[in-house]
C-alpha cells in the first residue's frame, strides 16, 4: 500500500511538472521560398492570431541577412508598419523575444515598445521604448494571461525571432483537483492501515 501511495504521489508530481510548458516560435518550419509569407493568412499560427502586416521571411531575402536569430526564418513588420499585434482567445504568458533592425534596408526602426492587455482590454504592462540596432537584442517582458500583445515603433522595419511564450491555460491551476484527490486517497489509505494495525 505504501509503495502504491508513493507511486501515485510521484506520478502526480510528474503530471504537475509537465502541465506548464514553454514554447519558442522561431518561424523556421514555414516555407518562405525566398520571399515574404503572410502570417495573418495562416492564423492561427503557433496557436496565436497574427495581425495583418506580420510576415515571415528568410535570410536569403535582400537586406535581411541578419534577419534570423536562430535558424533561417524570422518575423518582420511588413510595409514597415508601426503597430502590430498578436492575440489569443485562451491567453498566453509572454516571456520575451529577440528584436533587431534590418541591416540592409534604409528605413530602420530604432526602437520597439511591447504592451500586453488582458481579456478585458486592461493594460497588464509595457516594456516602454527599447532601443534596437542591427544586432539582435533580447527584450524580456514576463507578462501573464495575455489576450492581446501590441508591438509599436515610430516607423521603419524591424525583425523578430524566438518569440517565447508559456501557455496560460497549462498553468497547474487545473491540477489542483488532482492534488486534492490524491490527498483524500492518502487519507483514506492511512485510516485503513491504522485500523489493521
Amino acid at each position: 500500500m505504501k509503495k502504491t501511495l508513493c507511486a501515485l504521489i510521484a506520478g502526480a508530481s510528474l503530471m504537475l511538472a509537465g502541465a506548464a510548458h514553454a514554447g519558442v516560435v522561431d518561424f523556421d518550419e514555414l516555407n518562405t521560398d525566398g520571399d515574404f509569407a503572410s502570417l495573418s493568412d495562416i492564423s492561427p499560427y503557433a496557436g496565436l492570431s497574427w495581425s495583418a502586416d506580420w510576415y515571415a521571411g528568410d535570410t536569403s531575402i535582400d537586406g535581411y541577412a541578419n534577419g534570423a536569430k536562430s535558424g533561417a526564418n524570422y518575423a518582420v513588420n511588413g510595409f514597415g508598419s508601426d503597430e502590430m499585434s498578436i492575440s489569443s482567445a485562451d491567453g498566453f504568458n509572454f516571456d520575451g523575444a529577440w528584436f533587431a533592425a534590418s541591416q540592409g534596408v534604409d528605413d530602420k526602426a530604432s526602437w520597439i515598445n511591447i504592451s500586453a492587455y488582458d481579456a478585458l482590454n486592461q493594460l497588464i504592462g509595457s516594456t516602454g521604448n527599447v532601443a534596437i540596432g542591427d544586432n539582435y537584442l533580447w527584450v524580456a517582458a514576463s507578462f501573464s494571461n495575455v489576450a492581446l500583445l501590441t508591438i509599436t515603433n515610430e516607423a521603419g522595419w524591424f525583425v523578430m525571432d524566438d518569440f517565447t511564450t508559456t501557455d496560460a491555460t497549462a498553468v497547474p491551476v487545473p491540477a489542483t483537483p488532482l492534488v486534492l484527490g490524491i490527498g483524500l486517497l492518502a487519507l483514506g489509505l492511512g485510516r485503513r492501515l491504522n485500523r489493521r494495525g
